[in-house]
C-alpha cells in the first residue's frame, strides 16, 4: 500500500490543481470585460476505470473536470466516481502518461486507456545520435530543460544557463547588447586560444557552426552537456571540449494550439565607474603637477561648475520579445510554426541588437515503417552601434571641462588650452544621428530533414541532411565630429558568406532477449563540409555624411581591407553498443574514425575509444530495505577525443607580401615565407576518466549526482616562435601537454511539498564545481614561455608579474634607491630571491584567472497559483584584471577614483602622481575575483481554470522580473569601483605579462539592470 499512496501523492503534485484567488479572480474578469460563462445542467455521477495499454488498472490518476478545482483520484484498481454537471470535459492526467480530455455528453460511464508518454515517464536524456533513458546513461551528463531556461530571459540562452550546470563556466565577453560568452566545459585543454576550447554545439542532431544568439531561447526545449570522453567520443575530434546538445520543440498530435509568450522591460545602468568628481580631480592635478587646468576648467573651479559625462551620456535601454507559436497535428502529421521577435537596447548612442526569428517543424508518419521530418529556422539578426565604445575616453574627460556652449550647442571640442586638445572629441556627438553609422546584419538560413525507415523490428535506418548558411553585411561610418581635430569623413563595409553541409545515415538496433538482456547499436557514417569568404573594404574623404557606407564612388581612397577565405572537411565513421543487464549493469562502448582535411598527409585519421559502465545499486535485492535511498548509481568512464583547432591550410605554411629592398618606393612586393609548412602536423589528443555517483533519497525528493574527473591532453596543436636569424618567425607543431582534474556535484531538493493542490512548496537547484589546470609539458625541456604566459606546473591562464607589497614610505629613500632606483610614493614590490635588488628572479606566478571555485543555486516557492524563483551564482577565488585601474596617474586626464599616496596620505594602495608611466603599473589593476550575483527575481502568477478556460485560453501566466537587480556582493573590484565584475574585454590597456587573450575588466557600457513583465497565454 505504502507505494500505491505515494503515487498518489505524485498525481496530486502533478496535476496542477489551483484553488481560484478572491483578488485574482476580480482582476481576470475585469481583464476579459466581464465576460464569464456558465453552464448549468442537471447534476450526476460518471464512474469508470482508468487503464494501461496493458489492461492493468492505474491507480493516482487525476479525474479532473475541467475549468474547476472538482476532482477525485483512481483507487487501487483504477476505477473512480465523479460527479459532473451536464456535457462537462474531464481531464485524465499521471505521470508518465498522455493527458486525454474527455466530453461527458450524456454518458454515465467512461472507460479510459492512458498512452504511455516516453518522455514523462522517466527523463530522456540526449546522449548523440539518439537519446536514453536517464537510468541508463554512463557517461558524465547535465539536462536543462525549457522551464528552468526560461527563468532568466536573455538574447542569449547562455546567458540564462549561467550558474545552472556542475561543470560548465559562461564568462561575459561584453556587456554590450546582444553580447556572446565564453563556454568552457571542465576547463581549458588547449594552449590555442579561445577557438581551441570552445565546444561544440549540436543542433536537432547536425552540427552547428553559428552564434547561439541566433538561436530563439523560446524554441528550445532542452539542452544536454555532455562533458566526459565516454559521452563526447561519439563526436570524436569535435567533442574534446565538450558537446551542447540543443533540442528544440516540435509539433505533438491532437488539436491545434495558439501560444503567445512576450516581456517587455526597461534598462538601465547599475551602476557609473567611479571616477574624480570636480574638486578631487582639480587636487588630482594640484597634486600631480604635471599639467596645469585650462583657462575653461579654472572658470569651472571658480562657479563651482562640474560635468558628470556618465550621467550626460548613458540613457534608459529596453528589452523587449514577442513569441507566437502554432502546434498541432494528427497521429500521422505534427507541425510546429512559431515566430519570434526580440529587441534590446544599450545606454548609449545607437547601441542595440534585434533578432527576429522563424522556425517550421513537421513531423509525417508515411506509415508503419517511414516517417519523414523537416526543421528550418531562419534568423535575422542587426546589430547596431558597435563600432563605438566611447567609455574610454568618457572616463578620461576632465569633470571641469563645458559639454556644451553657450548657445547650447555640443561642445565638439571642451580640452582647448590643454595638451590633449588635439586627441580629445566631446562623446556627446555621437547623439547627433548623421555624424556616425555602424549597422551588421546577419542572416541565417539552418534547415535539417531526417527520413527513418523501420528495416525490421528493432533495426532502423536514418538519414540527417544539415544545410547551414549565412550572410552577413557591416557597414561603419565615422564623420570628423566623431574624431579628433584634422580627421576626415571615413567609411567601411565588409561582407562574408558562409555554407555549411553535414550528411549523416545512421543505423540502430534495439533488442531485449530473456526480459533481463537489452541490446543497443548505433552506427554512423558521415560527412560534413564547410566554406566560408570574407571581403573588406575602406574609404576616406566620404562627400556628404547622408552617403554614409552607401556609395563609395563619392569617397576616396577605396582601399581593399583584409580578404579571408577558409574550407575544410570532415568524414567520420562511429559504432556504438549499449548493454544493459536486468536494468542493474549497462555498459556502453564507443568507437570512431575522424578524417580531417586540416591535418598533413597520413595523419588525416584516427580512432577514438571510449568505454563506460554503470552500476543501479538500487535496483540490487539487499537495498529492498535501505528505503531512505530512492536511487543510487555508480558510473565510470574511460575514452580519448582530440582537436583540430588550427588553420585549415596550417601545415602549408605561410607567405606574406614585402616590399622589395632595391627600390621599396616603387610599391613592387615580393612574398617571403613568414610561416614553416609542417608535413607531420597531427591530432592533439584528450584522455579522459571519470567518475561519478548519482543518488536519490526519500523517494526521490533530494537528487544529485558527484563525479571527479581526471583529463590529460597530449601533442598540443600551437604555434612555435623560431629566433630572428631563423628569417621566418614560426611554425606549427604538436607540442606539449596539459592536465586538468575536476569535482563537481549538483543536487535537487523539494524541501517542503505541497500537502494539497495550491499547498506551499519549496524547492532548491544547486550545484557547486572546481577545477585545476596544469601545463605538465611544454617545448622539449622547456619550463615556461615568458611571452604566452606558459608556466610548466602551472595553469594555463596565470598573471606572470611582480607582486606588489604596497607603497615606499619617508624614510626608505635608501632602501628604496637601492632596489630599483625608485622613491618614497612608488610602487613597493617583493624581493623574492632576497638579494636586495630588482631582477628577473623577482616575478612570479601571482595566482591562475580560474577561480578556485564555482556555483549557483536557484531557489524555487509555490502557493496558491504564484510562483517565485531566484537564481544566484557565485566565483570564489582566483585573480581578475581591471585595466580601469592602470591609469597613469599623471594628472593629465581623468581617471578611476583611488587612493593615491601624498606624504600627508602616506597609503599603500596607490603610488604618487605625476608619473606617465608608474614602474610596476600592471600590477595596480590586478584584484581577487571573487564575486557573488543575483542573477534574476521572478514572480509569477498562474491564473485560475475556472476564469480562463471558459474563455477559451487553457493557461495563462503573468509574471515580473527583476535581471541583475543589485551590484555584485563580496567584490573588491566593485569596491574598487567598477559597476560590475565580470569581464567585459579581451583587449587593450596595461596588463600584466602573461595575461595574453583572456577575459578581463575595460572601460565599457556599464551592465544593465532590468526590471519586465510578462505573460504566458495559451489557447
Amino acid at each position: 500500500m505504502k507505494h500505491e499512496f505515494l503515487q498518489c501523492k505524485r498525481a496530486c503534485r502533478k496535476s496542477g490543481l489551483r484553488w481560484p484567488n478572491g483578488i485574482a479572480s476580480f482582476l481576470v474578469a475585469v481583464l476579459f470585460m466581464g465576460i464569464v460563462v456558465s453552464v448549468h445542467a442537471q447534476s450526476r455521477t460518471i464512474t469508470g476505470t482508468v487503464v494501461d495499454d496493458t489492461g492493468s488498472g492505474l491507480p493516482g490518476v487525476t479525474v479532473l473536470v475541467k475549468g474547476t478545482t472538482q476532482g477525485v483520484i483512481t483507487d487501487i484498481d483504477g476505477n473512480y466516481s465523479l460527479p459532473v454537471d451536464g456535457n462537462q470535459t474531464v481531464v485524465f492526467s499521471y505521470i508518465g502518461f498522455e493527458t486525454q480530455e474527455v466530453q461527458v455528453g450524456d454518458r454515465t460511464t467512461i472507460e479510459i486507456t492512458l498512452i504511455p508518454n516516453i518522455d514523462e515517464l522517466e527523463e530522456v536524456v540526449v546522449v548523440g545520435y539518439g537519446a536514453v533513458k536517464k537510468s541508463d546513461v554512463t557517461g558524465a551528463i547535465s539536462s536543462v530543460g525549457a522551464k528552468t531556461i526560461s527563468e532568466v530571459p536573455a538574447p542569449n540562452v547562455t546567458q540564462a544557463l549561467q550558474g545552472r550546470v556542475a561543470g560548465v563556466d559562461l564568462q561575459r565577453t561584453s556587456s554590450r547588447p546582444g553580447a556572446g560568452m565564453r563556454i568552457r566545459v571542465r576547463g581549458s585543454r588547449s594552449l590555442g586560444g579561445d577557438s581551441a576550447n570552445e565546444p561544440l554545439v549540436v543542433l536537432d542532431g547536425i552540427p552547428y557552426l553559428g552564434g547561439l544568439n541566433s538561436i530563439n531561447q523560446g524554441d528550445i526545449k532542452s539542452i544536454d552537456i555532455l562533458k566526459d570522453a565516454s559521452a563526447t567520443a561519439i563526436y570524436g575530434s569535435r567533442g574534446s571540449n565538450g558537446v551542447i546538445i540543443i533540442t528544440t520543440k516540435r509539433g505533438r498530435a491532437g488539436e491545434s494550439r495558439v501560444s503567445y509568450s512576450g516581456y517587455h522591460g526597461i534598462s538601465s545602468v547599475l551602476d557609473n565607474y567611479e571616477v574624480f568628481n570636480g574638486d578631487e580631480y582639480r587636487d588630482f592635478i594640484l597634486q600631480a603637477g604635471t599639467n596645469d587646468l585650462t583657462t575653461a576648467e579654472k572658470e569651472s573651479v571658480l562657479l563651482g561648475r562640474e560635468t558628470n559625462w556618465q550621467d550626460l551620456m548613458l540613457v534608459n535601454g529596453l528589452m523587449t520579445n514577442h513569441q507566437l507559436t502554432f502546434t498541432g497535428g494528427s497521429d500521422k502529421t505534427q507541425y510546429l510554426f512559431s515566430a519570434g521577435y526580440f529587441k534590446e537596447t544599450g545606454a548609449i548612442p545607437k547601441d542595440a541588437y534585434n533578432r527576429n526569428s522563424l522556425r517550421i517543424s513537421i513531423d509525417h508518419k508515411v506509415n508503419d515503417r517511414i516517417k519523414l521530418g523537416v526543421s528550418t529556422q531562419t534568423t535575422y539578426e542587426i546589430r547596431t552601434g558597435e563600432s563605438q565604445n566611447p567609455f574610454g575616453g568618457l572616463i578620461n574627460l576632465s569633470p571641469l571641462y563645458k559639454p556644451y556652449t553657450d548657445d547650447g550647442e555640443v561642445n565638439r571640442f571642451p580640452a582647448v588650452g590643454h595638451i590633449d586638445d588635439p586627441f580629445t572629441w566631446n562623446p556627446l556627438q555621437l547623439w547627433i544621428d548623421d555624424a556616425w553609422a555602424s549597422k551588421r546584419r546577419i542572416l541565417r538560413s539552418f534547415t535539417s530533414f531526417y527520413g527513418e525507415v523501420k528495416i525490421i523490428e528493432g533495426l532502423k535506418y536514418k538519414l540527417n541532411v544539415g544545410l547551414d548558411g549565412s550572410f552577413t553585411k557591416r557597414g561603419n561610418f565615422n564623420s570628423a565630429l566623431v574624431a579628433p581635430r584634422g580627421a576626415s569623413n571615413g567609411a567601411s563595409i565588409l561582407y562574408n558568406h558562409g555554407y555549411n553541409y553535414t550528411l549523416e545515415n545512421i543505423l540502430t538496433y534495439n533488442k531485449t532477449f530473456a526480459d533481463k538482456h537489452s541490446l543497443g547499436f548505433t552506427g554512423l557514417f558521415s560527412v560534413q563540409e564547410n566554406e566560408w569568404s570574407e571581403q573588406n573594404f575602406d574609404v576616406s574623404n566620404v562627400a556628404n555624411n547622408s552617403l554614409q557606407y552607401f556609395d563609395f564612388e563619392e569617397a576616396q581612397n577605396l582601399q581593399a581591407g583584409f580578404q579571408g577565405y577558409d574550407a575544410w572537411g570532415l568524414v567520420s565513421y562511429m559504432a556504438r553498443i549499449n548493454y544493459s543487464y536486468d536494468d542493474r549493469y549497462l555498459l556502453t562502448l564507443t568507437g570512431r574514425i575522424d578524417g580531417s582535411s586540416r591535418l598533413s598527409d597520413g595523419n588525416e585519421y584516427f580512432i577514438y575509444p571510449a568505454a563506460a559502465a554503470s552500476w543501479n545499486i538500487h535496483n540490487e535485492s539487499f537495498m529492498n530495505n535501505v528505503e531512505p535511498i530512492s536511487r543510487l548509481k555508480l558510473r565510470v568512464g574511460y575514452g580519448r577525443t582530440s582537436n583540430q583547432a588550427i588553420g585549415s591550410f596550417a601545415v602549408l605554411g605561410q607567405l606574406s607580401p614585402r616590399a622589395y629592398d632595391f627600390d621599396p618606393g616603387t610599391g613592387e612586393n615580393g612574398y617571403e615565407v613568414t610561416q614553416l609548412p609542417n608535413d607531420n602536423l597531427a591530432w592533439e589528443f584528450t584522455t579522459t576518466t571519470n567518475i561519478g555517483l548519482d543518488f536519490g533519497l526519500f523517494t526521490n525528493k533530494i537528487t544529485g549526482s558527484v563525479e571527479v574527473y581526471q583529463q590529460d591532453t597530449e601533442d598540443i596543436l600551437q604555434n612555435v616562435s623560431l629566433p630572428t636569424p631563423a628569417g621566418v618567425s614560426s611554425f606549427q607543431a604538436n607540442i606539449g601537454e596539459t592536465r586538468n582534474r575536476g569535482i563537481e556535484v549538483s543536487l535537487n531538493a523539494l524541501i517542503v511539498e505541497p500537502t494539497s493542490p495550491g499547498g506551499f512548496s519549496f524547492e532548491i537547484d544547486a550545484n557547486f564545481f572546481s577545477w585545476t589546470e596544469e601545463i605538465t609539458q611544454l617545448f622539449d625541456t622547456l619550463q615556461r614561455n615568458v611571452n604566452n604566459g606558459w608556466f610548466v606546473g602551472e595553469p594555463i591562464d596565470v598573471i606572470y608579474d611582480y607582486k606588489k607589497i604596497g607603497i615606499w614610505q619617508l624614510g626608505e629613500e635608501d632602501e628604496a634607491t637601492a632596489f630599483d632606483g625608485v622613491r618614497p610614493g612608488d610602487i613597493r614590490v617583493a624581493d623574492l630571491n632576497g638579494n636586495g635588488i630588482r631582477d628577473d628572479e623577482d616575478r612570479s606566478v601571482l595566482g591562475s584567472l580560474n577561480p578556485d571555485w564555482m556555483g549557483g543555486l536557484t531557489a524555487r516557492f509555490g502557493y496558491k497559483g504564484f510562483d517565485l524563483s531566484v537564481v544566484t551564482f557565485a566565483r570564489v577565488g582566483g585573480l581578475m584584471v581591471s585595466t580601469f585601474h592602470t591609469g597613469s596617474l599623471e594628472g593629465r586626464r581623468n581617471q578611476a577614483k583611488v587612493d593615491y599616496w601624498t606624504p600627508e596620505n602616506p597609503t599603500n594602495a596607490y603610488p604618487r602622481t605625476g608619473l606617465q608611466f608608474p614602474e610596476y603599473q600592471s600590477t595596480m589593476g590586478i584584484f581577487d575575483a571573487t564575486y557573488m550575483k543575483i542573477r534574476s527575481i521572478n514572480l509569477g502568477y498562474n491564473l485560475p481554470a475556472s476564469l480562463i478556460n471558459n474563455v477559451g485560453i487553457n493557461s495563462a501566466r503573468v509574471y515580473f522580473t527583476a535581471l541583475n537587480p543589485f551590484k555584485a556582493f563580496f567584490s573588491d573590484v566593485v569596491d574598487a569601483g567598477v559597476p560590475d565584475p565580470e569581464p567585459n574585454s579581451q583587449d587593450g590597456g596595461s596588463v600584466p605579462t602573461g595575461f595574453g587573450n583572456s577575459l578581463r575588466l575595460s572601460p565599457n557600457t556599464p551592465i544593465m539592470r532590468t526590471f519586465m513583465v510578462g505573460v504566458n497565454i495559451e489557447l
